[in-house]
């Protein structure tokens, strides 16, 4: 998906933020990693379009870009940290192996009956978009002792 469906003008604007170059560069960086992007990916693919844009300058405004709704930010792992997204792009759910560091898409409809008994139970309608869920893998269980 492309942040050139949204008004982002629009959505920086109705924060009472400006539309600046460098946060346009950032989130042109981001939608160009096409999701999952670290901050040094997205520093790497900033710097090839502006030199002088530095890190404080990429956090602030992917925290702006976050804020307004643009971005998404998801914790990973503890090696990989957080990553960046376009805000919009479909729903999708992650395993990570806590041993071996493998990854795993799932999809939100298994995740759905979850999300239907926390709304039945406690009231709380849950907006995931993008979630990390760690533990270990069938192959890395096997290894446990007990697995």
């Amino acid at each position: 998906m492309s942040h050139e469906s949204k008004d982002y003008i629009a959505a920086l604007h109705s924060r009472g933020y400006r539309v600046t170059p460098q946060r346009l560069i950032v989130l042109d960086a981001v939608c160009e990693l096409q999701g999952h992007a670290t901050v040094s990916d997205i520093q790497n693919k900033v710097n090839l379009l502006d030199s002088t844009i530095d890190r404080s300058t990429i956090y602030r405004a992917l925290d702006i870009l976050t804020e307004v709704g643009l971005v998404v930010a998801s914790e990973m792992d503890a090696e990989t940290g957080r990553v960046y997204r376009i805000a919009g792009e479909a729903h999708h759910h992650h395993l990570l192996c806590q041993a071996c560091g493998e990854v795993f898409s799932i999809s939100t409809d298994i995740l759905f009956p979850v999300f239907q008994q926390i709304r039945d139970t406690y009231g709380f309608e849950v907006w995931a978009d993008h979630l990390a869920l760690k533990g270990l893998c069938e192959r890395c269980a096997r290894k446990q002792p007990g697995g």
